[in-house]
């Protein structure tokens, strides 16, 4: 089974960030500047390579420091979290992408809510 994933158009470079209890973390990020001015941002979990917290587990803070190092406006701000593909027979370990939503308080995002996309629907948010 292969944990760690390769470098692909969902993902062009790993991104430290502080996770739960501060604790140092790292995902595969890819960022987009689409045609329309708002700025796509797709976090991979890299599983055996991340010392630390999860991308799903640390959501919202991880997408807020995204957004703030860009920098980009929470408005113009899209967040894909990723998991790629293990390469397993079951099924928890396929990939997948989420749209994630959140709610916006004092420049903060906060409450993720995900919605799963096909690949198809990805890249298509990607071109924007």
């Amino acid at each position: 089974m292969e944990i760690n994933p390769h470098f692909n158009k969902y993902m062009d470079h790993y991104f430290n960030f502080s996770g739960q209890w501060d604790s140092p973390s790292k995902c595969g990020l890819k960022i987009i500047n689409r045609k329309d001015g708002k700025t796509l941002a797709i976090a991979t979990e890299i599983y055996r390579q991340n010392p630390g917290t999860p991308v799903t587990e640390w959501c919202a803070p991880l997408a807020t420091q995204i957004m703030n190092e860009v920098p980009c406006p929470p408005e113009q701000f899209i967040f894909i979290e990723h998991t790629p593909d293990l390469r397993s027979k079951l099924a928890f370990y396929e990939e997948t992408f989420d749209l994630v939503t959140f709610e916006v308080r004092d420049q903060t995002l906060v409450n993720p809510n995900w919605t799963r996309l096909a690949p198809e629907q990805v890249d298509e948010i990607m071109e924007g």
